[in-house]
């Protein structure tokens, strides 16, 4: 089977927009228009505390925004969207005697561009336009902790198990602990925990728009999703210790903080704008099904 690699694509050329700018957004007869915020949007948040079976906790929240634009007659519509982005994950799993578990936090966000005739806000119905090259993750990270924990040892004595005199009372220790039944063991504890905060930006087409106005709908969803898996016998994990025990937390958390949605009115040069398909094979390309240079890695 041949491997491929799908991109969007712009065919250079000399594309250039007269824009008048408005605070937040612009009157219909602009050829830019705008909207922003300058504080948290959007966020889904998800713990797990101390679960010693396996759990699993999710959560998606969407929101939306939008600016209006007046397209004269059959153009395109460069869109472009930045957004800071904030993603916590924090795993940690506490056990001891053999104890074994994984942690499991995911966080993400990402974003799609509709074009709708103006006052129709449902993005899921026709004539709803979406704009190229479709949903984007903005920014995602999965992370895993798996940890086999013995603990940590306070004290032990070697029980009484030997009758070294013979009068049937056990009077001393074999000479050989046995950390389970003596020792006094405490839990042990690794966690691993990163907080990042980044500014992102992806451009979108909307190609060909027929004359209208339209407000230009940009979509976010975020999502988070912890999970817990104990381990619980030797086909789960190799060092599965019957005597071990083990708990796990996890801690997801995707924030859309400050963004800036901007709408330029545009004129493409005819066939400038296809989906360009890599063979990484043949090293050949094509957009459209016509065959094109290559893109240079320099």
């Amino acid at each position: 089977m041949r491997n491929f690699k799908i991109l969007p694509t712009m065919i250079a050329a000399g594309i250039f927009a007269a824009v008048s700018s408005a605070p937040v957004t612009a009157g219909p007869s602009a050829k830019f228009a705008a909207v922003y915020s300058n504080t948290p949007s959007l966020s889904s948040v998800v713990i797990i505390e101390d679960a010693t079976v396996d759990t699993i906790v999710d959560m998606s929240t969407t929101g939306h925004t939008l600016a209006t634009i007046k397209v004269p007659q059959q153009k395109e519509l460069l869109v472009g969207l930045s957004a800071e982005i904030g993603l916590m994950t924090d795993t940690s799993v506490k056990g001891k005697n053999g104890g074994s578990a994984r942690a499991i936090a995911d966080s993400e966000a990402y974003v799609t561009i509709f074009a709708v005739p103006t006052g129709e806000y449902n993005t899921t119905v026709t004539p709803s336009i979406k704009a190229l090259p479709g949903d984007v993750i903005l920014s995602k990270r999965v992370q895993e902790l798996d940890a086999t924990l013995g603990g940590v040892i306070q004290s032990c004595t070697d029980a009484l198990t030997v009758d070294s005199d013979g009068d049937d009372i056990l009077d001393s220790g074999d000479g050989t602990i046995d950390v389970v039944t003596e020792c006094i063991v405490t839990d042990e504890e690794i966690g691993l925990m990163q907080d990042t905060t980044a500014a992102h930006h992806f451009n979108f087409v909307l190609p060909d728009m027929t004359a209208g106005e339209y407000d230009i709908v940009a979509v976010f969803t975020t999502g988070a999703n912890a999970e817990i898996d104990i381990c619980t016998s030797a086909e789960e994990c190799a060092l599965y210790d019957p005597d071990g025990i083990v708990s796990g937390s996890s801690e997801a958390t995707a924030v859309v903080n400050q963004y800036m949605m901007t709408i330029q009115e545009v004129r493409a040069v005819k066939g400038s704008i296809g989906e360009l398909v890599i063979d990484v094979d043949t090293q050949t390309c094509t957009v459209d099904d016509v065959e094109v240079p290559c893109p240079s890695d320099g």
